[in-house]
């Protein structure tokens, strides 16, 4: 567990007066550091939810230790440095990050111009400007994920990886975000795990929350686990594990682009039994009372509910769980599949080091992609070959055993 100092006091989460101490620190603008370094690395606070979370401040993950929980990779190991900067925004003074995206949160047609006819010399603009990067809907969800730490996995933590424990973590990553000038923890609806004991006062809150989604001039934003996919009488529907009485529905051309574009989740989701598929959408509630989607995006996670996006991923995975490692997964954001990226960093050994996965007919071209992100990384990287697992580096505190800069 991490510790904090502020104002020459030490404290962890568990500090019975944890929530005042961040209460008085939030109003007096004062800024708590967390002691994973020796220096300390500084902090900041936002406010949902009814409770307050600290969060790491913007571009300082490097700066933590490995092993803490505010540590994260360098951007360059995922997509958040295509995005950081323009789809995603810190404000230091005010702790409120603004988010651009490029889906649409309200109904209506896209106000984009037709771009001019080549032949047409008078329509052409005599200036252009840069296209901005902006958050699609699988892109917000890596970043709320990491946000939240669910990409990080120790062993440590092996307990807490549930329904209940992710939906806690993803509202408070949700905190102090902002989108269209709208908070996004007023627009995404987590549905609460479903206890038997307790389905009615579940089920009228839940009824609440939705009702709350009853605007026909903006759209509600679900994240939720795909429990199955059913025929409806006029297109389909999404069933929501913990939401089986408030299904979302898709009109069968919506059905058909989604099986489409998401056929690998579909297929891998369908062969592997313990792992989860992740809904993102956006959602409006219709005349009669039912949510219609609108937009969607699937995300596959593995039984620990870390993101992986094919089988040998999904096997780097499963064997740093079963060895007992620690590691951080790196996610792709708006990246296209094609680009080779990064799989995870250990971060349970004396410096991190990205983990690249060797895959059998991936090409030559594939493979001169990673060796040219491991010669432009300043991590150490390690190449890993599914058909030969395991690891040369151990975990360990001290001076590591061979050179990190190796590579297979």
């Amino acid at each position: 567990m991490s510790h904090y100092r502020l104002d020459g006091i030490e404290f962890t989460e568990a500090h019975e007066e944890f929530q005042n101490i961040l209460a008085r620190a939030y109003a007096n603008k004062q800024r708590p550091m967390c002691l994973c370094m020796a220096d300390g690395v500084e902090l900041y606070i936002a406010y949902a939810h009814e409770r307050y979370w600290l969060k790491r401040m913007p571009n300082s993950g490097e700066r933590h230790h490995p092993g803490c929980e505010s540590y994260e990779p360098p951007a360059e190991l995922s997509g958040l440095g295509q995005v950081y900067g323009s789809a995603i925004k810190e404000n230091l003074d005010t702790g409120v990050t603004q988010l651009k995206f490029d889906f649409r949160l309200a109904p209506g047609k896209s106000r984009t111009p037709a771009l001019a006819s080549e032949t047409d010399e008078a329509a052409k603009p005599t200036s252009i400007k840069a296209s901005e990067a902006k958050l699609g809907l699988r892109g917000l969800l890596h970043y709320l994920w990491e946000q939240s730490g669910w990409q990080r996995w120790t062993p440590a933590t092996e307990s807490r990886r549930n329904w209940h424990g992710l939906r806690k973590a993803l509202l408070g990553a949700c905190a102090g975000k902002v989108a269209k000038a709208m908070p996004l923890d007023e627009i995404v609806f987590i549905p609460e795990t479903f206890i038997l004991e307790r389905k009615d006062e579940i089920s009228a809150r839940t009824a609440k929350s939705l009702a709350c989604s009853d605007n026909q001039n903006r759209f509600r934003m679900l994240i939720g686990e795909l429990k199955e996919i059913k025929p409806a009488r006029f297109g389909h529907k999404l069933v929501i594990k913990h939401l089986p009485e408030h299904p979302f529905y898709l009109n069968d051309q919506t059905y058909k682009r989604m099986v489409k574009q998401f056929d690998a989740e579909l297929l891998l989701w369908r062969g592997i039994e313990s792992s989860h598929l992740i809904v993102i959408a956006t959602f409006s509630i219709n005349q009669a009372g039912y949510a219609e989607l609108d937009n969607l995006s699937l995300m596959n996670v593995s039984s620990q509910w870390i993101p992986f996006e094919t089988a040998e991923e999904l096997a780097l995975i499963e064997y740093l769980v079963a060895e007992g490692r620690s590691f951080s997964k790196c996610l792709r954001y708006n990246l296209a599949r094609t680009k080779p990226l990064a799989s995870a960093v250990l971060v349970d050994i004396r410096m991190p080091l990205a983990l690249y996965i060797a895959r059998e007919g991936a090409g030559d071209e594939s493979a001169d992609g990673i060796d040219g992100l491991i010669a432009e990384s300043q991590t150490a990287s390690y190449i890993w070959d599914p058909k030969q697992p395991g690891l040369p580096f151990e975990p360990q505190q001290g001076k590591p055993q061979i050179a990190y800069a190796a590579t297979v």
